[in-house]
């Protein structure tokens, strides 16, 4: 019996993805980081630099963060780009989109000082003209705005689906069946706007949500980008009746008759030794 398993020897993966770097970000951040959560917040650096506003349609004003604000506010978290000015890319020219995209990677880098990886589109339109942009400015995945619904993980990185979008009529039902699933390498992904808790009044259902998950201890806890490495390590993984042999550039975890392998870059484990 050979299964595949996250880190750790975990059997399901939950992260949560949030967008446009809001004021709300600050509360949703200590949330988190409460109950041991990663989350990955898709941030628009041009639009960060006048704490720029907009009326929601609940009538509040939704403000974004300034780059002060935002310094130290997402550690141990995942910065990912959400493009430099938050356009519809329906109808752009790929210099366009390459620009909205590297500037933004280049602002995001130099603001926290770390490599920003990972892309999340704005608004509904996604194309392939904007997947191969992603792949020529140097993001290892692009997360599109279509959701799986489900828990079987995405297998193609630069049309990541998320999960559900965290204002569904579904999501509670989603986490119940996902906390009871015993699909192989199940994940959950929450994906959202902040400022959203504060028009639904919601913080208290979603808090919930969160110690509930939390409290399995079968959930790895990652960012997009950690997800998407180790669910990569593992489709370049060979397992056959007689080895696993890992051919990615993470360790790779396995349960072989029983007994959980954590299998390193290059190494092979013998099944039947």
């Amino acid at each position: 019996m050979i299964k595949k398993l996250y880190p750790e020897g975990k059997t399901k993966a939950f992260n949560v993805t949030y967008d446009d770097g809001v004021l709300q970000d600050k509360e949703f951040v200590q949330i988190l980081n409460k109950y041991g959560i990663k989350g990955t917040f898709n941030l628009n650096s041009e639009l960060m630099k006048n704490q720029f506003a907009w009326f929601h349609d609940c009538g509040m004003v939704v403000k974004r963060l300034s780059e002060s604000d935002v310094k130290d506010l997402y550690d141990g978290h995942e910065i990912a780009s959400h493009t430099l000015t938050h356009p519809n890319m329906q109808g752009m020219s790929a210099e366009q989109i390459l620009r909205e995209m590297s500037q933004d990677k280049d602002n995001l880098e130099n603001i926290f000082g770390t490599k920003v990886l990972g892309f999340a589109v704005p608004f509904n339109y996604y194309s392939d003209l904007i997947a191969e942009c992603a792949k020529i400015v140097g993001f290892e995945y692009a997360r599109t705005s279509d959701m799986s619904g489900g828990y079987t993980p995405c297998d193609e990185e630069y049309y990541w689906k998320a999960g559900i979008f965290h204002l569904s009529s579904e999501l509670e039902s989603y986490i119940d069946v996902f906390l009871e699933t015993d699909e192989e390498l199940a994940v959950a992904q929450i994906v959202g706007h902040t400022y959203d808790f504060d028009a639904e009044r919601n913080w208290d259902q979603m808090e919930n949500l969160l110690a509930k998950v939390a409290a399995d201890e079968k959930i790895w806890f990652a960012t997009n980008l950690e997800l998407v490495r180790y669910l990569k390590a593992m489709k370049n993984t060979e397992v056959t009746d007689d080895y696993i042999q890992n051919n990615g550039k993470v360790d790779v975890w396995f349960n072989v008759n029983g007994t959980v392998h954590c299998i390193k870059p290059d190494e092979k484990v013998l099944i039947n030794e």
